[in-house]
């Protein structure tokens, strides 16, 4: 018996595996009033069997289509990031081209505000602050496009410097406050006249020459005069601060706000001529140069 089931083994495990299945749905297909006893037997045996395989191949699949699901989120994900850093990227462009508008649209007001000069506008490409007080910016236009030394730069805050020496295409800026820089000035409110001298640092000048008996308070704002013949009359130079006015000398003393922070300039208006005035400039820029 034993060599005759060896013999036979696998065609009766082939069997067994064809009427295993073919009783439990035989069993299944009948009522359970129907059923006998050897169905009952063959359910209650397979049952566990069936609930088994049943569970591991639900959660082989819920698990394969979770990892695909999780691998596809993933992907999302990553294209998201992309797309939000692309967005936060254009959004910061759009911003600072917007910043640059505002600066320009500053700049075309006060050009069209002083329609008696002429002016060519220019962009920073440069900076030149030493510890020693000697403080440039260097423009983008220069000789080519109309500039010559002594034209006054300007932005709509207030005076920025005048032009120290030309190339080509580029023009150094002596700002306001470099040591070498002394502006003619009047107090807007009393029309006292004085100087303001640079003295080396960024956010800082001097007030040189005015006489103690003038009229000045703190708060004062500083216009140039035109009497340097650099300068054309009533640009802003600055606020009188820390006033000192002693009991003897001529001259009473104060430190000066520069009413342009050079350490944030980008574009400026470089003045070419002004009507009416006599301007000792190097040979002012044609017609077609510059705009109002």
């Amino acid at each position: 018996m034993l060599a005759l089931i060896r013999r036979y083994r696998e065609l009766i495990l082939v069997a067994a595996l064809l009427i295993v299945p073919l009783g439990v749905y035989v069993a299944h297909a009948k009522a359970p009033g129907e059923r006998s006893r050897v169905d009952r037997v063959v359910l209650a045996i397979t049952s566990p069997v069936e609930r088994f395989l049943s569970w591991s191949i639900t959660g082989m699949l819920r698990g394969w289509n979770g990892y695909v699901a999780l691998r596809g989120s993933h992907e999302r994900a990553r294209e998201l990031e992309v797309r939000v850093i692309g967005l936060r990227l254009e959004n910061e462009r759009l911003r600072q081209q917007q910043l640059e508008n505002d600066r320009l649209r500053r700049l075309l007001s006060l050009a069209e505000a002083t329609p008696e000069r002429r002016w060519t506008s220019a962009r920073v490409i440069g900076v030149g602050m030493g510890p020693s007080g000697f403080q440039t910016v260097t423009l983008d236009r220069g000789s080519e496009d109309g500039l010559a030394r002594m034209m006054p730069v300007v932005v709509a805050d207030g005076v920025v410097g005048r032009v120290r020496a030309v190339t080509g295409h580029t023009a150094d800026v002596l700002l306001a406050t470099d040591r070498n820089s002394s502006i003619a000035v009047r107090v807007e409110r009393t029309r006292a006249r004085a100087n303001v001298r640079g003295t080396g640092k960024p956010d800082a000048a001097r007030l040189d020459y005015a006489l103690r008996s003038e009229d000045m308070i703190e708060g004062d704002r500083l216009v140039t005069s035109g009497t340097d013949t650099v300068f054309p009359r009533g640009l802003l130079v600055g606020t009188v601060t820390r006033l000192e006015r002693r009991t003897h000398g001529l001259f009473q003393t104060a430190d000066v706000i520069p009413a342009v922070d050079a350490t944030r300039l980008e574009e400026v208006l470089i003045i070419t001529a002004v009507e009416g005035e006599h301007r000792p400039l190097s040979p002012i820029a044609p017609a077609s140069v510059g705009g109002r």
